[in-house]
């Protein structure tokens, strides 16, 4: 991921962020599963950034790196479950010439992978957890939380089962014998 980046800057020299998620933020917070794209959110930091520029070096570099890219201005809608709040909640973890390349922190990270819940995300989560140990109390708060402010759809039914499913089948396997799920089912029950 850290050669797409170089890449990248080489191809772009405009001040600019870049927000990872998905499968290459899960490396970056302890993941092992191997992917061979970036998913990310941009945006430019400066006067005279042209998106067709954008697109332009983002293909180059992708055409370089044999790394995909998908990305957008907002990631905020990329599933049916929004990342409430997320952008208060990124830490930095590199710069690539004018590229700031930062990651969300673990529980708005997570939103994405708890709402689609495929065996690839819960690998993902379980790798990510185990490394940074959030607590999972505020992992759940932060889950009620997106799926409380998400358009109403089918969707949001099933992504609280696949949250209460994840710490019940997860919760002691992250944080050990002390986690108690208690506390979370009634958090869920209560939203």
């Amino acid at each position: 991921m850290g050669r797409f980046f170089r890449e990248l800057s080489k191809e772009w020299a405009l001040p600019t962020r870049i927000i990872l998620v998905g499968g290459g933020a899960a490396l970056l917070l302890g993941g092992s599963r191997p992917t061979m794209d970036v998913d990310f959110e941009v945006r430019f930091l400066g006067r005279g950034a042209s998106w067709d520029a954008f697109v332009e070096a983002v293909r180059k570099a992708s055409a370089k790196t044999g790394i995909g890219a998908q990305y957008a201005e907002s990631v905020e809608r990329w599933s049916q479950v929004v990342l409430a709040d997320y952008r208060k909640h990124r830490r930095p973890i590199a710069r690539f010439g004018a590229i700031q390349v930062q990651v969300l922190e673990p529980a708005y990270w997570s939103i994405g992978k708890m709402g689609r819940y495929w065996d690839q995300d819960v690998q993902d989560m379980l790798a990510v957890f185990k490394r940074e140990k959030p607590d999972p109390l505020s992992v759940a708060r932060v889950w009620v939380k997106a799926i409380a402010r998400s358009p109403k759809s089918t969707q949001l039914a099933l992504a609280r089962r696949q949250a209460l499913h994840f710490f019940q089948t997860f919760g002691k396997k992250i944080w050990g014998n002390a986690f108690s799920l208690g506390p979370i089912q009634k958090l869920f029950r209560a939203s």
